[in-house]
């Protein structure tokens, strides 16, 4: 099945990637009505500014495509190269791939999977700064780049003290790391500010905005198209969390702290679940932790047999829930 040519470095896995990738967005494409789209909330600055006006249908599928194709490959390759899997495999982009398209046959582009663009960037480095001397620079364009995240979908903001847990977890006090960070993190904050400003509009208009809509806290909606699929993604990653906890998390110094630091990102992300209220969307905020932490643990699992039932078994709980949302049933 899938399991053996992506856990074993097979280079063709790149392309089968693509082509599964194509397969799901021309169904989407073909299947989605281009004449429902809902409203787009203006706390997403900058999405709103980018694409509330007059983006064309075919703009829009092009744009979640690459999205989702830039997405899984920055995912898989942050999990290889900050070592958070041992081996290299493309089974944490096919996940990320799965959980993007179960959500995205919607008529309009998905703000999370914009914002991701930004959030990967900025965990790598974060990650990346793992035993630098200097690592100034780096952990300004993590703050620089969460910051920017929450412009495209507001609700990121939650994510933030994800960078100053990885920076306790990664690196000893340095004041001026901090300094940078907090600075990184609030200048796209500021930049917008003196915009708003100088065109008139009241300088402190976002952040009563955010405030607004950070007090929209409610239970997820949860489809029962999309129970299935939950149900299997959360049996997969709690045996993930088993196999990790006995095995200490890895080998390596540096794949425990960065395991912790993608944990603490998943704990973060399902705060931001209870600001999703659209139905069949419930997970989309944590495929990033999601498809590291299962994506690594298929990848581990020596019996073939067992890792194929159970990507099996995650690809039917998929397929329920992407044929409702494209009408099927």
């Amino acid at each position: 099945m899938f399991v053996a040519p992506l856990k074993n470095n097979f280079q063709a896995s790149i392309i089968i990637l693509i082509i599964f990738s194509v397969g799901l967005w021309a169904c989407s494409f073909m299947f989605s009505s281009p004449y429902s789209i809902p409203s787009i909330g203006e706390e997403h600055v900058f999405y709103h500014l980018l694409f509330s006006n007059d983006t064309s249908f075919l703009t829009e599928q092009f744009i979640t495509f690459f999205s989702i194709i830039i997405g899984a490959f920055f995912v898989d390759f942050i999990t290889i190269n900050q070592e958070i899997t041992s081996k290299t495999n493309y089974l944490p982009a096919f996940l990320y791939i799965l959980f993007a398209f179960s959500a995205t046959t919607n008529r309009h582009i998905e703000p999370i999977l914009i914002a991701n663009l930004f959030v990967l960037p900025a965990i790598y480095f974060i990650a990346s700064a793992y035993r630098q001397d200097t690592a100034l620079s780096a952990i300004f364009k993590a703050g620089l780049l969460l910051g920017l995240a929450s412009f495209f979908y507001a609700y990121y903001i939650l994510l933030f003290p994800i960078a100053f847990i990885a920076v306790i977890i990664l690196r000893s006090f340095n004041w001026r790391e901090w300094v940078l960070l907090i600075i990184g993190l609030l200048l796209p904050v500021y930049i917008y500010i003196c915009i708003s400003y100088l065109n008139g509009y009241g300088a402190f208009t976002l952040l009563h905005v955010f405030k607004n809509n950070m007090a929209n806290f409610q239970k997820p909606v949860l489809s029962e198209y999309y129970l299935v699929f939950f149900i299997i993604t959360i049996f997969i990653f709690i045996l993930a969390i088993f196999y990790n906890v006995s095995k200490g998390f890895g080998n390596k110094i540096k794949t425990v702290k960065i395991k912790y630091v993608i944990l603490w990102l998943l704990f973060l992300s399902l705060i931001v679940v209870f600001y999703r209220q659209t139905t069949d969307m419930t997970l989309l905020p944590c495929i990033i932790p999601l498809s590291m932490i299962m994506g690594d643990y298929l990848s581990e699992i020596k019996q073939l047999k067992i890792a194929n039932t159970l990507l099996f078994l995650f690809l039917c709980g998929f397929v329920i829930v992407y044929s409702h949302a494209l009408g099927a049933f």
